[in-house]
């Protein structure tokens, strides 16, 4: 029980972690053009959801070796160390979107050129992004993130005890477990970076070299939404409940991941393109509503499931999934949700 008990506080301060990271979505925007920058925040994703591919594995011998206090000890050195390098290594990327654009540089007059650019001071209001939430494809697309996070996030909540009671699973083979899930995603983010980039320019190239956010919604995006992410979800937990072999849900699992993050990435690009000169405001914002969901789902399912049964706690989230895909795909065929907003 200390155990489980663990792992949801675990859950927790990564989610807490995972909304202050993602913030650098924007850094990413900065410093790539639109052209590149699928590619880009898909090898940035693809470090955040390496998280889960290796985190578990060294946690789970941990618990084994020295008790779960030792693996907070890990993540206090590792945060130690990586403040360090954010503060000291990490350069500025902000730039003004006047003077760059969605994408294409703007080229200064001569007499304007100059080696400082001056900024205006704003107060600052860490609430203001809040705001953006009103914006009908800004929920939709966050919400959307949110119900495939997180049931992922709750899928993670469920495995330990389930597998340790079908399956006799200890810990460290509950952390091997979490392999599956982890190449699920490192791969699904690289190939989904990969992919966002090629049909954005494909788009481009009909428009005569314009973009629209819309691109970022690519056909890729679509099997994964209405197929792979609540088939697996199905394919995940009603295996679990009827005692199949467990190969079954630690397939399915890292096919829900690779699925997961075919939604995600794409979804999180349309949103720093669509708002462009608030990117990080539209991140965070969208982590909001994200993370509320990934609170939400992770907090209900183990009680869900002992209610009754892995089987229709991961049917219900598969439909969530399923059912709010529907919106998404109204986001790319009616460009003018977005428009009605002013971006």
């Amino acid at each position: 029980m200390g155990y489980r008990c663990r792992v949801k506080d675990g859950a927790c301060a990564t989610s807490a972690a995972l909304t202050h990271v993602c913030n650098l979505c924007r850094s990413v925007a900065d410093v790539y053009d639109v052209d590149e920058r699928g590619n880009a925040l898909g090898i940035y994703f693809t470090g955040q959801f390496a998280g889960p591919l290796f985190g578990p594995i060294f946690g789970g011998f941990l618990v084994e070796r020295w008790g779960w206090q030792s693996v907070f000890w890990l993540l206090f050195v590792l945060g130690c160390l990586l403040l360090l390098l954010v503060v000291f290594a990490m350069e500025e990327t902000y730039r003004e979107e006047k003077v760059w654009g969605k994408g294409t540089m703007v080229e200064l007059e001569p007499d304007q050129k100059s080696e400082t650019t001056a900024v205006e001071t704003k107060m600052v209001n860490p609430l203001s992004s809040l705001a953006l939430l009103r914006h009908p494809f800004v929920f939709i697309a966050a919400t959307a993130t949110g119900f495939a996070f997180g049931g992922m996030f709750a899928i993670e909540n469920m495995l330990p005890e389930l597998y340790t009671n079908q399956y006799n699973f200890s810990s460290s083979l509950i952390g091997l477990s979490f392999i599956s899930p982890g190449i699920g995603e490192v791969v699904g983010s690289l190939i989904s970076g990969k992919l966002s980039d090629i049909f954005l320019n494909r788009a481009r190239a009909k428009r005569d070299g314009i973009a629209v956010p819309e691109d970022r919604l690519a056909p890729n995006v679509w099997p994964a939404a209405f197929i792979l992410n609540p088939l697996s979800f199905f394919l995940w937990g009603w295996p679990v409940q009827f005692g199949w072999n467990v190969w079954v849900s630690i397939i399915m699992f890292g096919v829900q991941c690779f699925a997961m993050v075919q939604v995600f990435n794409p979804v999180m690009s349309y949103l720093v393109d669509a708002v462009s000169d608030r990117g990080a405001s539209v991140t965070a914002a969208a982590n909001l509503v994200r993370m509320i969901w990934t609170f939400t789902l992770s907090l209900i399912a183990n009680p869900m499931t002992r209610a009754v049964g892995a089987g229709w706690v991961t049917f219900f989230f598969g439909m969530l999934n399923l059912v709010w895909a529907f919106l998404v795909l109204l986001l790319k065929i009616k460009p003018q949700i977005r428009k009605f907003s002013g971006y």
